[in-house]
């Protein structure tokens, strides 16, 4: 796994909002999308692999962990979260209140002593340190299962604090045919395409929607992301809010969103990356400017289609952005 240093995570009220969704999901899976108290920071991804996962369905007996093994496209993620009120049981209860809100089974919960301490911990694949910390004494472990039209997924969460930053690793397997069968959506742009490097209040709101509907996608070049940062900065957007309108006077039509990186840093970590801007501007558009879940999704391909030269700040910058795609364009 590839480790990415300290992505940002956009900040709703005192809740670090995140999503994790396995690359090229088709849309009847949904983003695993969790709030975690504080602020949280993807430290370590990988790209989801055909593989087993081992699951926990109990705890350790004196002789073995009872596991079932979770056959599928694995994908694992280590996020760090720091805040005033971070500690394992403030985690635990958001992410279990949250899987049960989203439909999910939580089929095995323990903490720490009745897990099996040591024992437990040291059965299951939850990472290493530096990303990931399990302190014995004081951990909390959730496995969880929801039915979708493609089979079974399911999850399984490690959670731990030390010092003042709680660790959380997220194991997600998701059936084969929810991830081969669907192909990565690619940029609208060429690499040596010349790119209109101006400023984004010249590109005009109106223009997005033009573009959309007579190209099939259009850059939303009013956003604005840091290197190794997927939040957003400011509270409006004009090419979001007509986004937004669009979608509301076309309740037929679906969109996704294409995150994008500059090429610093590993591929691994820019796809986890460019996915958590992808899904940081749909969440903007389905929490704070009403759009239909169901119209929107979130993909990411890291810094594999830039627009502009990785060579300098300015085209790095350029780099740096989220496309949108008409998803059923007719």
């Amino acid at each position: 796994m590839s480790a990415v240093k300290r992505q940002g995570v956009r900040k709703a009220g005192d809740m670090a909002m995140l999503c994790l969704a396995a690359l090229c999901l088709p849309s009847a899976v949904s983003a695993l999308d969790l709030a975690f108290p504080g602020t949280a920071e993807l430290v370590q991804s990988s790209a989801p692999t055909q593989a087993q996962h081992p699951i926990a369905t109990g705890a350790y007996n004196g002789g073995a962990v009872p596991l079932i093994s979770a056959d599928g496209m694995v994908q694992t993620t280590v996020w760090h979260v720091t805040g005033e009120d971070v500690s394992t049981a403030s985690i635990h209860q958001a992410v279990a209140d949250q899987l049960s809100a989203q439909g999910y089974e939580v089929t095995y919960s323990c903490a720490a002593a009745s897990c099996g301490g040591f024992d437990f911990r040291h059965a299951l694949p939850v990472g290493q340190a530096p990303e990931m910390f399990v302190d014995l004494g004081n951990f909390q472990y959730v496995a969880a299962q929801i039915e979708r039209d493609t089979g079974t997924e399911q999850i399984a969460l490690m959670i731990s604090e030390g010092g003042a930053t709680g660790f959380v690793h997220v194991a997600r397997i998701l059936p084969a045919e929810a991830v081969v069968s669907t192909p990565v959506v690619q940029s609208s742009r060429s690499p040596d395409t010349e790119v209109d490097l101006a400023p984004a209040q010249q590109f005009g709101a109106d223009t997005v929607i033009e573009i959309l509907t007579r190209m099939g996608s259009a850059p939303l070049d009013d956003l604005r992301f840091e290197t190794g940062a997927s939040q957003l900065s400011g509270e409006s957007y004009p090419s979001l809010t007509a986004l937004a309108a669009f979608l509301e006077a076309n309740p037929a039509q679906a969109v996704v969103l294409v995150g994008h990186t500059d090429a610093s840093g590993s591929l691994d970590g820019n796809i986890a990356l460019s996915e958590a801007r992808a899904i940081a501007v749909r969440r903007f558009l389905t929490g704070e400017l009403g759009v239909r879940p169901s119209q929107v999704e979130a993909q990411g391909i890291g810094f594999l289609a830039p627009r502009a030269s990785n060579a300098n700040a300015e085209g790095r910058e350029a780099n740096r952005r989220v496309e949108v795609v008409l998803a059923n364009p007719g």
